[in-house]
């Protein structure tokens, strides 16, 4: 390397030896490794955000057997024997009062335990 001021050789002497120049100093590069987190040593960090992934939860199912529903509906629904079995008692009971409430009720619920929507007591579809 040459001095900027008298053009002598320095070699890699910071200060050249003829004129007592200061030679300007290289800069360096400094080896910074990143985190995780993308930021340099020292620097504030910051967790990335995290976004909640939905997933559905798995539709829950009545353990009574459908077959033995619609059974019971065909030959006891008036007097509430489907209801009974469902677990729902004070249907049960409204059923067994009032005829199935006078058919009507009898035949919503059959139509109900065939198109698989009729629930149990927790509410769960009657479907097995």
């Amino acid at each position: 390397m040459k001095c900027e001021n008298c053009g002598a050789e320095m070699g890699e002497a910071a200060v050249c030896k003829f004129c007592g120049h200061t030679a300007p100093q290289k800069e360096t590069v400094q080896n910074v490794t990143i985190n995780y987190y993308g930021t340099a040593p020292g620097a504030e960090v910051v967790p990335p955000v995290v976004q909640p992934v939905y997933r559905p939860a798995a539709q829950q199912v009545s353990d009574k057997n459908k077959v033995v529903a619609i059974v019971i509906w065909l030959f006891l629904g008036l007097f509430g024997g489907h209801q009974f079995y469902a677990g729902k008692m004070k249907m049960g009971l409204l059923y067994f009062f009032t005829a199935g409430l006078f058919g009507i009720g009898w035949l919503v619920d059959g139509i109900c335990l065939f198109g698989g929507t009729f629930k149990d007591q927790q509410g769960y579809p009657i479907k097995n």
